[in-house]
C-alpha cells in the first residue's frame, strides 16, 4: 500500500487512511464528493468539464476545498485525473499544481485497475502529465493488518507482484477441498461479473420457503433518489426470508464483531408488523438488526439521508464491491478473471487460509500489470538512493571521533 502526498511532511507510517485526517487534523472533501460535484464522469472535453465546474455553487465548493483525498488511487483514470487537476487550477485561479489544493492520495497500483470501455487503452494515474508535478512525497505502508498469517501474506505478496511458485499453487489449490461452512452460515462467493452476482443472490433468495419480509428504505429526497440509490450500500427495497445469507452493510458494534462486512443468516423476525430480522452471526452473536441512517453529501451543499436495515444479500458480491472489505469465509471462483490485479483482491480479502476456498486455481489468473511492476521498481530504486545520499551525507557530518 502506498500514500502520496503533495506537501504533508510526517505521517507515520503504521496509520490507516482513515486515521488520517485526524492525525494531522485536516478535515476536507472527498475525492468522490468533489467527483460528484464538479465535472460529473469526466466523459466530456476539458471545455465542457471546465463549464460544468464553473457553475456557481459548484465553483464555490471548489475554491473552499483546501485538502483532497483520493483513496483507491489504482481506479482512478489517469485522463480523468489530468482533467481534474486542470479544473482546479482554473477555478481556483492559481498556477500551483491542483491549484494549491493539498493531495493525500492512498492505493496500490497493482489493485483494481481503471475502468475501460471496449478497445480504449488504460492509463494508470501514475501515467497521466499531472502526476509528477503534483505528487512530492511518496512513502510505503508495509504492515499487513488484515492477516497475520505469515505463509498466507506471503502467498499474497507472490499473487500481488504475478508471481506464483510451486507451493503457492499447492497451497491455493488445496483449499478447494476447505469446509468453511459454520453455525449454517455459507462461504461468500467472489465473483468477476455483477451479473453472476445478481443472478446468484436472486436464485438462491427464490430456493427459502420461510417467513420473509421486505424493508422499504425511508429516503430524504425522491427527487435524489437516483444519486441515493448510487451512494447507498444498501437498497431501497431489501427482501429477506429466514435462511438468506446476509452481511452487515455499516460497523453496528465494533467491540462485539458487528462491524461493515460481517457474515450472518437471518433466524427469524421480531414479532410486529415490520419486525426487525434476527441474524446469527459468525462472531457468535444472534441480535435483531435495527434500521439505520446514512447521510450523504452531494453538490450545493446538499444533505441527503437513508434510513434502512444495513443489511444486504451475501451468498455472493463481486470482487469491485469486496475491495477494500475483510471476509470471514470466502469461496472463489477465478476462472473469469480478465483484469490484472482482480486474483490478488479477491484472494486478499479473507483473513486466513482457513476461511478461504478457491473452487479452480490456475496460473493464469494470477497477473500483473507490467506498466505498475516497472513503475514500483523505479519507486524502489530511487528511495533507495535517496536512502543512500542521506546515509553519505550524514557520515561527513559526523566528526572523527563517532
Amino acid at each position: 500500500m502506498l500514500l502520496w502526498d503533495n506537501t504533508l511532511q510526517t505521517v507515520p507510517c503504521r496509520y490507516r487512511l482513515s486515521s488520517l485526517c485526524r492525525l494531522t487534523g485536516y478535515y476536507g472533501t472527498t475525492f468522490y464528493k468533489l467527483f460528484l460535484a464538479g465535472i460529473g464522469s469526466g466523459a466530456g472535453t476539458l471545455e465542457q468539464c471546465i463549464e460544468l465546474a464553473s457553475r456557481p455553487q459548484v465553483a464555490q465548493q471548489w475554491r473552499r476545498c483546501n485538502h483532497l483525498i483520493i483513496d483507491e488511487i489504482s481506479m482512478v483514470d489517469g485522463d480523468f485525473f489530468d482533467k481534474l487537476e486542470t479544473v482546479a487550477r482554473v477555478i481556483k485561479k492559481s498556477d500551483k499544481p491542483f491549484g494549491g489544493i493539498q493531495l493525500i492520495i492512498c492505493g496500490d497500483f497493482l489493485q483494481l485497475p481503471p475502468v475501460v470501455k471496449g478497445e480504449e487503452k488504460r492509463k494508470f494515474c501514475f501515467q497521466s502529465k499531472s502526476w509528477r508535478k503534483c505528487i512530492d512525497i511518496t512513502m510505503e505502508l508495509t504492515d499487513v493488518r488484515r492477516q497475520s498469517d505469515k505463509t498466507f501474506i506471503d502467498i499474497l505478496q507472490n499473487i500481488r507482484l504475478g508471481k506464483c511458485p510451486d507451493y503457492v499453487y499447492s497451497t491455493l489449490r488445496g483449499t478447494a477441498q476447505h469446509n468453511i461452512q459454520q453455525h449454517g452460515i455459507l462461504a461468500t462467493q467472489l465473483c468477476t461479473h455483477k451479473e453472476d452476482v445478481n443472478q446468484i443472490n436472486n436464485f438462491q433468495l427464490k430456493k427459502l420457503t420461510g417467513p420473509s419480509h421486505v424493508y422499504e428504505a425511508t429516503d430524504s429526497d425522491e427527487v435524489y433518489l437516483k444519486q441515493i440509490n448510487y451512494l447507498s450500500p444498501v437498497p431501497a427495497s431489501l427482501s429477506l426470508t429466514v435462511g438468506a445469507q446476509v452481511m452487515l452493510a455499516k460497523n453496528v458494534d465494533v467491540t462485539q464483531g458487528l462491524v461493515n462486512g460481517a457474515r450472518g443468516v437471518v433466524t427469524g423476525f421480531e414479532k410486529g408488523e415490520g419486525g426487525c430480522p434476527i441474524v446469527k452471526f459468525l462472531c457468535g452473536l444472534e441480535v435483531p438488526v435495527k434500521p439505520t441512517r446514512w447521510t450523504f453529501k452531494i453538490s450545493g451543499g446538499v444533505f441527503l439521508t437513508r434510513r434502512q436495515i444495513p443489511l444486504k444479500l451475501a451468498w455472493a458480491i463481486s470482487i469491485h464491491k469486496s475491495q477494500g472489505m475483510t471476509l470471514d469465509c470466502v469461496e472463489i471462483s477465478l476462472s473469469k478473471v480478465f483484469e490484472s490485479g482482480q486474483t490478488y483482491v479477491a484472494l486478499s480479502r479473507a483473513k486466513n487460509l482457513e476461511g478461504l476456498r478457491v473452487l479452480d486455481f490456475d496460473r493464469k489468473c494470477v497477473r500483473a500489470d507490467p506498466d505498475v511492476l516497472k513503475f514500483y521498481h523505479k519507486m524502489q530504486l530511487k528511495q533507495k538512493m535517496m536512502s543512500g545520499a542521506v546515509e553519505l551525507e550524514s557520515d561527513a557530518k559526523r566528526p572523527k571521533h563517532w
